[in-house]
Formats: structure tokens, sequence, C-alpha cells
């Protein structure tokens, strides 16, 4: 690239970092790239929006394996059929498609009971995944990731001429639940993998040590001052449990005494321990604590919610710590349609 160039870019970076940016707090419409709220013209205040509502991302699972497995042609009907029934289900239940990168689709649902859309919107994905396109190609299936929250909205692009112009001008999705929405649909619908440790211990004797004044035993507060050692009590009782634990869990409670070299647990006298690699299928629809607890408070008699087809699943998410919810449901109405 030559100097001129360069320098352009380079003054165009300096203009975006030294104008300010707003947004508009009180959008209620999902925007658009023609939405005239939206504005990036050079030496002015940028001007974006905010929206706080779900956002739904969708895309094909073993897409490398699926290219491997099929022919082109076979692909593109695989993939326009996929796309196509994505756009139609957001259009069904109000949603937008603000996003189509190759097979990964992203739907932004109006406020107004977006929790209720978006999660009827990935019923409709997954049931047309799972029980249509599934008979043309037995090994398909999608992952779908929903969460909940304040985005920032603004856009970019350069200015084009011609049929080209459209593909160089875009909407930038800034904020938390994109992120998370898009790093569910990761996992969603894969084989994983977890490695646990079954710790064997002996539990440890409540009465082996008392408060010096006033009888208590530690498990009730060492705070009430200094405790004393029971000498005609063990310090571990013979009963033993097992407990499975993660290798956070279990790295954080595993200790070893500088004096004896014992190795114990903070719950009890170490016994054995080992460890294990547990394989298991992840739900192709997978949720935020935040959209779960959305969905029930507005749509609280949903079968799903009253048939308790839901399940907090097993799901580490970067920059997530709350409880992840999922589930494989399809429409029943999907039994009476001709193949």
């Amino acid at each position: 690239m030559d100097k001129d160039n360069l320098q352009s870019i380079s003054d165009a970076i300096k203009d975006i970092i030294s104008t300010n940016f707003t947004f508009d707090t009180y959008c209620i419409n999902v925007p658009h790239y023609d939405d005239s709220g939206l504005t990036f013209e050079s030496g002015e205040t940028k001007k974006g929006k905010m929206i706080k509502t779900c956002v739904l991302f969708v895309d094909i699972r073993n897409s490398v394996a699926l290219n491997k497995k099929y022919n082109v042609e076979a692909m593109g009907q695989l993939y326009t059929s996929f796309v196509k029934s994505a756009l139609w289900c957001a259009n069904y239940h109000h949603g937008l498609v603000r996003n189509i990168i190759g097979d990964r689709v992203m739907i932004v649902f109006p406020p107004k009971n977006c929790f209720t859309n978006a999660i009827e919107c990935a019923i409709s994905i997954n049931t047309i995944s799972s029980k249509i396109i599934r008979r043309y190609c037995d090994d398909f299936k999608c992952g779908i990731g929903i969460d909940y929250g304040e985005m920032y909205v603004h856009k970019t692009g350069i200015i084009k001429q011609g049929k080209e112009a459209s593909s160089y001008k875009n909407l930038i999705w800034i904020g938390r639940p994109a992120n998370i929405a898009s790093r569910l649909t990761d996992i969603a619908n894969k084989e994983l993998s977890e490695t646990i440790f079954r710790v064997t211990r002996k539990l440890k004797n409540p009465r082996a040590y008392r408060h010096k004044d006033q009888g208590y035993t530690y498990l009730l507060s060492s705070l009430l001052g200094p405790l004393e050692r029971v000498h005609n009590e063990p310090l571990y009782l013979d009963k033993e449990e097992t407990v499975e634990m993660s290798i956070e869990e279990f790295s954080n409670s595993i200790w070893q005494s500088e004096s004896t070299g014992e190795i114990s647990t903070l719950n009890g006298k170490m016994v054995h321990f080992e460890k294990d690699i547990r394989n298991f299928s992840q739900k192709p629809i997978l949720m935020t604590q935040s959209v779960y607890n959305g969905f029930m408070n507005e749509t609280p008699n949903h079968s799903t919610i009253s048939k308790k087809y839901w399940q907090e699943v097993k799901a580490d998410i970067r920059d997530y710590e709350g409880k992840v919810w999922g589930g494989d449901i399809v429409w029943s109405s999907v039994k009476d349609i001709n193949s």
C-alpha cells in the first residue's frame, strides 16, 4: 500500500478517535444501516443508538467436516436452505437479521416481547434444522445462543460506487450480549468433554475442636475466640464420602501439610482420588440466566416452562459467570408436514 492510502487511513482513524460518539438511549426499534439516527460523517460527532433487548446467533455445526463429506453443489444447497430458513424464522417471530457471515446469522429482536420471540424463534430454527433439513442430510445440526442486555450500535464503512457499495458498509454492535450470545452459539449442540476428579475423603470430626470458654465447636465459629483441640476426639471420622470436583474445585481444595507432608482437602482427609474425562452433548439451544428469567416473567404459562423442558446446563463461557439454560425443543406440529 502506498503512502497516500496509508495517510488517508491514518487521517480517518484520527478523526474517529478525536470526535465524540453519542448514543440515543430511547431506541425501541432495532437499528438498520439507513437509520437516520446513525451517522459517520467525518469531523462531526458520530451518532449511534442504544437498544436493550435479546440477540440470537445461530450457525451450522461441523461445517468443516460437512465440506469434506459433501460436494460443492450439496453444500450450496445445505447453506442456502439453512440461511433461508433462519431468515424466515426471524421474520415470523418479529426478529430482524443484522448480520450474515457464512453460515452464522445474527438476529436482533425489538424490545417488546423480546424474550418470548427470541426463544420461540430458536425453537423454530431447531425444529427446521433437526426435523426437516436433516431429512436430506442426516448429520446436519446447528447451535443457537441467546443473551439479553444493552447493545450500542453505530455504522461504519467507506464510500464505494457501483454494485459493491453495500458490501463496504455495515453496523457495529458493541456490548456484552452480542459477545455472550456468540460464545454460547460456539458450544451449542457440540460434543464436549470435561475433566473431573473423584475424591474419596474421611470427614472432619466436628467435635475435634471447641471454643475455650463456651464449648462451641470449630464448625460454629472461630471468630468467637481461640479454639482448642479436644484430645480424646479423633481429628477425622471413620465415615468416608466420595465427591466429584471440577479442575478448579480440586485445585482450590487440596493442600499439603508442611510438617507431615500429608495431603488433605479442605473438608476432610484424602483417602484417594482419580481423574476422569467425561464426554457429553451440549443442548442445541442455550440462553443466559437473564433471558430465562425474562422469559418466565414475560410468558409464565408457556408450555416449555410448565413442562420443564429447559434445564440448567454446564457451560464454561468466557466473561460470563451466571447460569446457562438449555433445551432441545421442537414444535409438535412438525410431525404433520409432508416430506
